[in-house]
């Protein structure tokens, strides 16, 4: 079992390597190799036994701009009615836990804030852990300092030179002047940090631009690597399985993002199921670097595939 940080953070042996430090603030390491055991593409649906909890997106799984998607509180409150243990995961960074709640509540889905881990909050738990008192800019679209607790978070322009760049999800904000200024930090030997590394998601618009598309650049001209807390960090799916009390071989992870959602939760161990909704494109399944455990039409046909799997456990 993962071993769990009072802040509810979970370390693995795969995240718990590498470390050294800059300047004495921030243990640095790599995050989102899943042991190699879990390496092997299929390992999962050999190994299977009866499925008793289920992880799942927000965005592009159950709504898109917020809105439900067909079918998906029926579903939602299907796994409640019959017992699943249940959590979602999301890289949203725009929002709090407490205001996704609100949101997904008034859509009819039976959830609280307690039911959702996002990638704020347990990049919160992870600077406490690994990077404790360290002055922190933050780069992100959305107002998530309640998330954020015990952070220690600088200004732009203050005159604070920050120990660490903490990059969130991409917006408005994410000009040429403030990114430049990461720039320069990076520069001067502040660590990288990032929430996610998602390059793009679904909006009612379309697709739109993420923090991934960002990142890879700032990493390159920095000549740094930035240490990712959100999926697919391996610790944010050990993270949902230490706070469900569920192992990896009898859980589902249900996204739309077959790289940060499905084949990263399958490298944990946790059978990993793709919806043909939200970010889905044809042309990305197609060339994925492995191979879903499952592939459905939306979050909709989940609690039918855990009967069938229950049926032959």
């Amino acid at each position: 079992m993962p071993q769990r940080h009072p802040t509810g953070y979970a370390t693995t042996g795969a995240d718990r390597h590498d470390r050294h430090h800059s300047d004495g603030s921030c243990e640095a390491h790599r995050l989102g190799r899943g042991s190699p055991r879990f390496a092997r593409r299929g390992a999962y649906g050999l190994a299977m036994g009866r499925v008793r909890a289920v992880l799942l997106d927000v965005d592009g799984v159950l709504t898109v701009s917020w809105k439900p998607l067909p079918g998906a509180v029926e579903a939602v409150r299907r796994l409640r009615d019959e017992g699943v243990p249940l959590a979602l995961l999301t890289n949203t960074t725009s929002r709090t836990r407490a205001s996704i709640a609100e949101v997904l509540a008034r859509a009819g889905f039976p959830v609280g804030a307690e039911d959702i881990l996002t990638a704020p909050s347990v990049t919160a738990a992870y600077l406490e852990e690994h990077c404790p008192g360290a002055r922190c800019l933050l780069l992100n679209s959305g107002d998530v300092r309640d998330d954020l607790a015990g952070v220690r978070l600088v200004e732009p322009g203050d005159g604070t030179v920050p120990d660490v760049v903490v990059v969130g999800g991409a917006g408005p904000e994410f000009g040429y002047e403030a990114l430049n200024r990461a720039f320069g930090h990076l520069q001067r030997g502040a660590r990288l940090v990032a929430m996610h590394r998602n390059l793009y998601w679904r909006t009612d618009a379309g697709l739109q631009l993420d923090t991934g598309a960002f990142l890879l650049g700032l990493e390159r001209a920095a000549r740094t690597e930035a240490e990712v807390t959100g999926k697919p960090a391996a610790s944010f799916f050990a993270t949902a399985l230490a706070h469900l009390g569920a192992g990896p071989e009898e859980t589902l992870m249900v996204g739309d993002d077959i790289e940060s959602d499905v084949l990263a939760a399958q490298r944990h161990g946790i059978g990993g199921v793709l919806v043909r909704t939200g970010k889905y494109l044809p042309e990305t399944h197609r060339a994925a670097s492995g191979t879903p455990d499952h592939v459905l039409d939306s979050v909709a046909d989940v609690p039918a595939l855990l009967e069938r799997l229950r049926q032959r456990s």
